[in-house]
């Protein structure tokens, strides 16, 4: 086969794949209506979720504020203890020098 027949015959096997989905799709929505109907609901009925939904992440609490500062550098410097270690920090811990002497 060449690759124009190839071509040709994907396209046309994509076509069939589609008219197959929406015929498959189709026929279970009528499906679900009946069975829906059958228990006295309407597939809306079915498909409403009340309530909040769980898959959908919160923000944390405190996302988007200051955080007050845990340590306190010779010079002013401030950190948090969150995220990487500031340079000066880094610095002072090389000389020897403990984290808890800069607590706030």
């Amino acid at each position: 086969m060449s690759v124009a027949e190839l071509t040709q015959l994907i396209k046309e096997a994509e076509a069939a794949l589609a008219t197959k989905r929406e015929g498959a799709r189709t026929e279970l929505v009528e499906e679900m209506k009946a069975k829906a109907a059958a228990l006295g609901l309407s597939l809306g009925d079915l498909l409403d979720r009340p309530g909040p939904h769980t898959n959908v992440r919160r923000p944390r609490s405190d996302a988007g504020k200051t955080v007050a500062a845990k340590y306190r550098g010779p010079n002013g410097e401030e950190w948090a203890g969150r995220g990487r270690m500031p340079k000066w920090m880094a610095a002072l811990e090389a000389e020897g020098r403990k984290r808890e002497e800069f607590a706030v």
